[in-house]
């Protein structure tokens, strides 16, 4: 486990940091606050890119990770989709069992105003934890864990953290949903990596390492 973190330290330092920073800053000032700070500072620009951007967290991101990772290796491509069934399923299981208001709810319940970025639909409950933020973190920290460039691990994180902040920008999520969600996201990819590369009979088959498509 040591080994795996120190060698895509470039994700995981910069992942720790961000979880530990999260958990600090609940700890400071609570969700509510946070969620106001994030909200209140809003642009025209920040509102047009955060409304798409966010999408990359939606399930259909699985299809181009896999065709991508098709490109590389079959267990690559079994990696992905075990990280992200992991993640689908962990984080919606929770979801469903705790049903917990999302931030147009608790913030209505408060008489607290929420700037509603235009043409977002907000919903109203299941906020804990964010399915946007497990399944990115999910599949771009298998990205991050198979690719041997550096630039690119770091560039990984970067992408999963931004669809994160999103859902917090776009009142959809307190910051707890988006740091739990990103937890459960790192601990699916993880799993997936030590199941897939350590099944002795997954290297039986001579078709496992090498691209499914060329």
């Amino acid at each position: 486990m040591y080994s795996l973190l120190k060698k895509n330290s470039v994700f995981f330092i910069p992942y720790l940091l961000f979880l530990l920073g999260g958990i600090i800053c609940l700890g400071l000032w609570g969700k509510v606050n946070i969620t106001l700070f994030v909200n209140g500072h809003n642009n025209p620009a920040a509102d047009i890119f955060f409304k798409y951007y966010t999408l990359v967290g939606l399930g259909y991101l699985i299809i181009p990770v896999l065709l991508a990772l098709a490109c590389v290796s079959l267990r690559y491509t079994i990696m992905s989709a075990i990280a992200f069934l992991l993640a689908f399923i962990v984080n919606d299981s929770i979801k469903i069992a705790v049903g917990s208001p999302r931030p147009l709810t608790v913030f209505n319940q408060l008489h607290l105003s929420l700037y509603h970025v235009p043409g977002v639909e907000l919903y109203y409950w299941n906020s804990f934890p964010s399915g946007h933020t497990a399944i990115a973190f999910s599949l771009f920290c298998v990205l991050a864990m198979v690719t041997q460039k550096k630039g690119m691990k770091l560039l990984f994180f970067i992408v999963a953290f931004l669809v994160g902040y999103s859902r917090i920008y776009l009142a959809e999520h307190f910051i707890t949903d988006v740091v739990a969600a990103s937890a459960i996201g790192v601990a699916s990819a993880i799993t997936a990596y030590k199941m897939v590369m350590n099944w002795r009979w997954l290297s039986k088959f001579a078709a496992i390492d090498i691209p499914l498509i060329r």
